[in-house]
């Protein structure tokens, strides 16, 4: 053992592994220590070297970074032939090869550059082919590539076009492979475009304003990946082939084109506007937002007439639903509902009735600034039409009108709590009084149950 161990770590073929190793897989000294440290990889190593049967060693970091078997990057040495290393000439001998721990980034390459460019296009290589079977695997070879850079963009969270393959083709012979890529590039960036950001609306959760910034942030990052990808001189020549042949896919690609040049970055850029209202929002106290609400939207009204590409009744329906969960999380945090049926009468009346004031406001200010978006209201732009908000309000305020009538609800049995205070006079008032007691009892009763539960007096979906 102690002669294989003094072998190996003398040999300077050893060497030459492990610095490759430092280099390509960025090993540190100790993680090789205890690497080489022990009998097997020691034999392991001079097996490869000195068998002629071995062709190929495999080195790859593990999880905390040893040198180990696993499934993470490889390091992959191959002899150039078959036969025994030389110490002297070991160099010239061997093929050094890396496998990423991302194969998905290098598949494209593989297809495009091995597979493609450098085999099945190369003309040699078809010659004994017919005509038919070159074209056909040409195109199994370029479906498979955009499948391939597809699955890459998705495993990166961002959207990749393929790129077509052939530069020894002419374009216009291509021109089946051409529309089919330029249909598959109008349905990607047509499945970006149409991403919409209600979607966490429509699964029942309640998301606020910020989540709309945020949705349109990353929508921008994304179209602008692909406007740079655009900006490639493949797809000007594939435009330009396109428009020459008259193609029927040229006006939509162009359009689809100018949609990804500006939409995002025009609602990105109008939407930052609201970073200081949401801000404001979310820092005061549910009581002191009330005069924020005009100015808020205003704002909302501005964006709408000046946002090209955000003035779409499903948009502002969704960012003024984000709004009102912004607020109802506001007066949740206010009311404290597991304590609403446990605090002084007075202070349970007052907050209640804030609440319902402050939602009022929201309402009214919504109805306000809806009866100006009109041709003659104080939004209008001169050569420009005001789109109104025509959308039902009940879109936008289905979450507020339920906890508004939740709350009048309670705000009736609170008052239900001042009957131990009423005296009737009169020649009845003692009946009276008496009948009055008996049903304050009654009430009582399940207000106690009340206070002892866990119910959430503001989950309006709960049923008393």
């Amino acid at each position: 053992m102690e002669q294989v161990k003094m072998s190996a770590i003398s040999d300077e073929r050893v060497d030459f592994l492990r610095e490759q190793a430092f280099t390509i897989l960025r090993l540190k000294t100790d993680k090789w220590n205890r690497f080489i440290g022990l009998e097997e990889n020691q034999r392991v190593l001079l097996d490869f070297f000195d068998q002629g049967w071995r062709e190929y060693l495999i080195l790859f970091v593990g999880p905390g970074g040893t040198l180990h078997a696993g499934d993470e990057q490889l390091l992959c040495v191959f002899k150039k032939k078959k036969g025994v290393i030389s110490k002297t000439t070991f160099r010239t001998q061997l093929w050094l090869g890396e496998v990423a721990a991302q194969p998905m980034d290098h598949a494209p390459v593989l297809i495009s550059q091995v597979n493609t460019t450098k085999k099945v296009s190369y003309p040699l290589n078809q010659s004994a082919w017919p005509r038919v079977v070159g074209q056909d695997i040409c195109r199994h070879l370029e479906h498979l590539l955009s499948e391939a850079v597809t699955l890459r963009g998705r495993a990166q969270g961002r959207t990749l076009l393929p790129l077509p393959l052939y530069e020894h083709v002419h374009y216009v012979a291509l021109l089946y492979s051409i529309e089919t890529m330029v249909i598959q590039w109008c349905r990607l960036m047509g499945s970006v475009l149409q991403r919409d950001s209600s979607k966490l609306l429509h699964q029942g959760d309640h998301p606020g304003p910020t989540v709309e910034l945020i949705f349109w942030t990353k929508q921008k990052e994304n179209l602008l990946g692909i406007q740079k990808q655009l900006q490639n001189p493949k797809v000007d020549q594939v435009l330009e082939i396109l428009q020459r042949i008259k193609s029927s896919y040229y006006a939509s690609f162009y359009d689809i084109i100018q949609k990804v040049n500006h939409e995002a970055e025009d609602i990105d850029l109008h939407l930052r506007t609201l970073r200081r209202p949401i801000a404001a929002f979310e820092e005061r106290s549910f009581t002191d937002l009330e005069p924020l609400i005009p100015a808020l939207f205003h704002t909302l009204a501005l964006i709408w007439t000046h946002s090209h590409f955000y003035c779409r009744p499903p948009r502002i329906v969704t960012l003024l639903t984000e709004f009102c969960n912004l607020l109802i999380d506001k007066a949740s945090v206010y009311l404290i509902p597991e304590e609403l049926f446990k605090m002084e009468l007075e202070e349970g009346m007052d907050r209640v009735r804030k609440a319902i004031q402050v939602f009022w406001a929201f309402k009214r200010s919504f109805q306000q600034h809806r009866d100006k978006l009109t041709p003659t209201g104080p939004y209008n732009r001169p050569g420009l039409m005001v789109k109104p908000w025509d959308f039902p309000s009940e879109l936008v305020f289905h979450r507020i009108d339920c906890i508004m009538e939740r709350l009048r609800t309670i705000e009736v049995s609170l008052d239900f709590l001042k009957l131990e205070r009423i005296e009737l006079g009169g020649s009845r008032g003692k009946i009276l009084s008496d009948m009055v007691y008996s049903m304050n009892d009654e009430f009582l009763d399940s207000w106690r149950t009340l206070r002892e539960s866990k119910y959430d007096p503001l989950d309006y979906n709960k049923k008393v």
